[in-house]
């Protein structure tokens, strides 16, 4: 009785144990897998850590027009061809004026 009560046991455990077995991925597999996030990294927007999409109607007035008060602060307006720093800050709204001195790109960084 005992005998056949852990054959039983064992046979279960067993078959347990190669539902859980996941054969590993081949090299297309893999391949696939990583396009895939690529893809879907990609599509994902990115995250408007610097109020941009507010401010992309800008786009097309006239940088000395602009009411700067109504910017969030540190907000750099930059002149075509003026050099800047570059280091990067996500919080950080910057006009980009064109070289017909109105806002050609909006942008966090």
């Amino acid at each position: 009785m005992k005998r056949t009560l852990v054959l039983v046991l064992a046979a279960a455990g067993l078959s347990v144990a190669a539902c859980a077995y996941q054969a590993p991925l081949s090299n297309w597999e893999l391949e696939q897998l990583s396009q895939r996030q690529q893809r879907e990294a990609l599509a994902r927007p990115e995250p408007d850590t610097c109020q941009r999409a507010a401010h992309v109607p800008l786009i097309g007035t006239e940088g000395s027009a602009i009411e700067q008060s109504s910017l969030p602060a540190g907000t750099r307006i930059i002149c075509h061809n003026c050099a800047v720093t570059l280091d990067y800050r996500a919080d950080r709204l910057n006009l980009e004026l064109g070289a017909d001195g109105r806002v050609a790109n909006v942008r966090c960084g």
